[in-house]
């Protein structure tokens, strides 16, 4: 497998209502989007990352369904059950939120913004090249954001029957085995054993830096077999 590089960042400053200012929903349907984000009607986000949504009230028993695009440009669209008085958020990354469509009607004010957790673009991993990857971050110096290499088994991109569930949006992460490449602050250079399907960054906390950023090399060694 050739290097694949990818960087993380920099994010700018999460806000909790630069989606969606704080309003209550008096209904089921599509919600106004008026958030410093939007134009159009849509969503821009600086980087693909988590949309956070805060309830004032008890919105457990309602979902709201976010409809947008992810890194590629593509469609995609995650539902997530409401909050009890406090805050919830995507488990993916979203460049653009194109609508929110509520089940029902919030309890109280709901506001939606963006956290400071993102993650990268997957890196497919060459399952016919050596058991070992050797991965190289860069945070330039920088401690101020804090990430940690995950792996997934899953592959979404396979059509076989009965794989039909795992898509982007449903992928299983875990964190790698080696202790540096989770929740790191500084540069590292580790291998990480295993051929797992797919491997990314995952920024638990982009810091209050909006210049903080993270460049991870992923190097598979070995020649191919086939």
């Amino acid at each position: 497998m050739r290097s694949v590089n990818i960087v993380c960042g920099p994010y700018a400053a999460p806000s909790a209502t630069n989606i969606r200012t704080a309003s209550s929903i008096g209904a089921a349907g599509t919600v106004t989007l008026n958030g410093s984000l939007v134009s159009g009607g849509v969503a821009t986000l600086d980087k693909p990352r988590r949309v956070l949504f805060t309830s004032a009230g008890n919105d457990s028993g309602i979902t709201f369904t976010i409809n947008g695009t992810d890194w590629n440009g593509t469609p995609v669209s995650e539902v997530l059950t409401g909050a009890n008085a406090t805050t919830t958020y995507t488990t993916y990354d979203f460049k653009t939120v194109t609508s929110v469509v509520s089940s029902g009607a919030s309890a109280g004010n709901v506001s939606i913004g963006t956290n400071g957790i993102a993650s990268s673009r997957p890196v497919f991993i060459d399952l016919y090249a050596d058991n070992s990857i050797y991965v190289q971050t860069d945070t330039g110096g920088s401690s101020a954001i804090t990430y940690t290499i995950q792996l997934s088994g899953d592959n979404p991109n396979n059509a076989q029957i009965g794989l039909g569930t795992d898509t982007y949006a449903n992928v299983r992460w875990i964190n790698s085995g080696t202790a540096a490449l989770v929740n790191a602050t500084s540069s590292q250079n580790a291998n990480q054993s295993g051929i797992p399907q797919m491997m990314r960054v995952y920024i638990s906390n982009a810091g209050s830096s909006t210049t903080a950023s993270v460049q991870a090399t992923f190097n598979q060694s070995g020649m191919v077999s086939y």
